[in-house]
């Protein structure tokens, strides 16, 4: 009896010593202990993987939010006008909406991108450096939660130079497509001086224009202040849309050769009402 309780005892030890290193060799090889998921168990650490890898992607602004990553369109592409027929029509809707059709290139807004052979800008970059230029600060407000409120969007025209083209006759082609959805037609002689060498309403409006562009150099990055000075696809022209037309829209085309233009200022005779 004796003897089977020791052999029983033995058995045991064994086993014991067997099981011990299984446990080693598993935690040796795997890390941990080798254990028994229950499919519950295992289903439920799955899913709180995945919901610890989004919340990696979208981290809480802390009150229970989800903040997620902002996605920046497609800077439009002056090379794809004319392949690339949903941005063909999204710069045509564009212009008919301003009344352009073919002085401009683009039709730009203030917070979209845009490319131009290799060079990529954005209109904010040109912006900053064109409110810097004047002595005036690019500023933006903030909320009070700290975040940042865009500006109004507004829209820019844009004409990228090409071989043989000079500041006054872009401008000239923009006045003559303006006041043509207008059922206006302009001579194309209106902008030469009068009799006497006195110039034409139409050439004062075509030199105060020069105050109102932003040339912008795509080799260098940076403003252009000579505005004779055109390289072919190297500059483009930028035009505040809201502030030409505010002019144009102040002129009463029968009284065009009264305006007044003194090389800063330009006066504008009132609109009968």
């Amino acid at each position: 009896m004796l003897l089977k309780k020791n052999e029983t005892k033995k058995k045991r030890w064994s086993l014991a010593f067997v099981l011990v290193g299984i446990i080693i060799l598993g935690f040796l090889i795997f890390g941990t202990p080798l254990r028994m998921d229950h499919p519950d168990e295992q289903k439920n650490t799955e899913t709180k993987e995945k919901q610890d890898e989004i919340q990696k992607v979208s981290p809480s602004a802390g009150d229970g939010t989800v903040q997620k990553e902002i996605i920046s369109s497609p800077a439009i592409d002056y090379q794809n006008l004319e392949k690339d027929i949903e941005l063909k029509n999204l710069m045509e809707s564009r212009k008919d909406s301003l009344g352009i059709k073919k002085s401009l290139d683009m039709i730009v807004h203030s917070d979209e991108d845009m490319k131009i052979g290799d060079v990529k800008v954005s209109m904010r970059d040109i912006l900053e450096k064109a409110f810097l230029n004047e002595g005036a600060v690019f500023e933006e407000k903030i909320d009070t939660s700290g975040a940042v409120i865009p500006p109004r969007i507004k829209a820019y025209g844009i004409y990228v130079v090409q071989p043989g083209d000079n500041i006054w006759n872009i401008h000239f082609n923009i006045l003559k497509d303006y006041y043509a959805s207008q059922g206006i037609t302009v001579s194309p002689r209106a902008d030469e001086p009068k009799d006497k060498g006195q110039s034409s309403g139409v050439g004062k409006i075509l030199k105060f224009s020069e105050t109102m562009v932003i040339i912008y150099n795509l080799l260098e990055k940076k403003l252009d202040v000579d505005i004779n000075l055109l390289s072919p696809l190297s500059k483009i022209i930028v035009y505040n849309m809201e502030e030409v037309f505010s002019l144009l829209r102040d002129i009463n085309f029968d009284t065009i050769d009264r305006i007044q233009f003194d090389g800063k200022t330009i006066w504008v005779p009132a609109k009968k009402s």
